[in-house]
């Protein structure tokens, strides 16, 4: 897959790019944003219809519970890390306002990370 648009709230006009490479967001901004730097109208138009633009996995959908965050600035937990998808537009608007800091703090532990049971 490579990259896809997630819509970070239905009544916000704010988007994240997400890698599936690095298991992060690479870039945040408005529609407008996003159409200028070459995204695909209607890559945006599935992102507003299903919460992601993702075909295949739906990575970010509006049914999602979490995503798991790869790659971050501020380390701040061992192991994979989660992002509650309820905390994704906070996330994103600490990201879009430069604080990386903040947007971390909304990342925790995985309760259940793969390869591991209860």
């Amino acid at each position: 897959m490579g990259r896809c648009v997630i819509k970070a709230a239905r009544d916000e006009d704010l988007y994240l790019e997400w890698s599936s490479i690095v298991d992060a967001c690479t870039r945040v901004g408005t529609r407008a944003d996003f159409l200028a730097s070459g995204h695909r109208p209607e890559a945006l138009d599935r992102a507003d219809r299903n919460g992601t633009s993702d075909c295949v996995a739906q990575l970010g959908g509006w049914d999602d519970e979490s995503l798991g965050v790869g790659t971050t600035e501020h380390r701040q937990h061992e192991g994979p890390l989660i992002l509650n998808r309820a905390d994704l537009a906070a996330f994103a608007r600490h990201l879009a306002a430069g604080h990386s800091q903040q947007a971390e703090n909304l990342l925790i532990p995985d309760p259940e990370p793969l390869g591991e049971t209860a």
